[in-house]
């Protein structure tokens, strides 16, 4: 059997009891990481170390931080052909991801494969980080009639104007890609900002001051709520 687990924004508290209980049943554990510059880091490793998972369980799989996507679809292929071997001789796997993994999980990508194997997989959904962003800020999403977008990797002020022509609430995530060709655009808009980064880990920062972002590096895992 198969299962893919959300482990949530960061938090290691935030992992939903399902996806622990699937977690501490499993014979082998995947997990995400990334290579940048030759290092290989991992967003979720640390929750998996904190809920007292083994290491001998552990099996990372790395991806390049870049735009050409060749080595990371050949990951995720070899990734998916070992977890339908190891199911089929009978072991419990699970696929972890952080956030949700249905939101930009890379999660999905692996899914598909096995999907085209006729592999069963349960999927176990869980806290994202737009979600925990709200929470930390103390803001509500949506209101009564209120609609709500969700961008990545926004290239503009203008894209974002034209979305919020139809939206009252717009979540930028992946702000870090182009976050200098707007950044100092927005300073100079009305909206409610509301920036998180790195949300549920001890490097959490969060802000309403688009001032406080001036110099800042903005990390991959960040995100920006803005609001009419």
């Amino acid at each position: 059997m198969v299962k893919g687990v959300s482990l949530g924004p960061g938090d290691p508290e935030l992992l939903t009891l399902k996806g622990l209980k699937a977690l501490l049943e499993a014979d082998i554990v995947y997990y995400p990481g990334s290579i940048s510059k030759g290092v290989r880091k991992s967003y979720v490793l640390p929750i998996l170390t904190y809920h007292g998972i083994k290491e001998e369980v552990l099996r990372g799989f790395f991806l390049n931080m870049d735009d050409d996507r060749t080595q990371v679809k050949k990951v995720y292929e070899t990734v998916a052909q070992e977890i339908v071997l190891q199911a089929k001789a009978g072991k419990q796997i699970v696929i972890v991801c952080e956030g949700d993994l249905s939101l930009y999980a890379s999660f999905s990508y692996i899914l598909a494969h096995l999907q085209a194997a006729n592999t069963e997989i349960e999927l176990i959904p869980g806290v994202n980080s737009f979600s925990l962003a709200a929470s930390q800020h103390q803001i509500p999403l949506s209101l009564l009639n209120d609609m709500v977008g969700v961008l990545p990797r926004v290239k503009s002020l203008e894209i974002i104007k034209e979305y919020f022509e139809k939206f009252d609430t717009l979540i930028l995530m992946k702000v870090k890609t182009n976050w200098n060709e707007f950044y100092e655009a927005l300073m100079h808009q009305q909206w409610q900002l509301f920036y998180a980064e790195r949300l549920g880990t001890a490097e959490e920062f969060i802000t309403t001051d688009i001032r406080d972002l001036m110099d800042r590096e903005i990390p991959y895992f960040s995100l920006l709520i803005l609001k009419k």
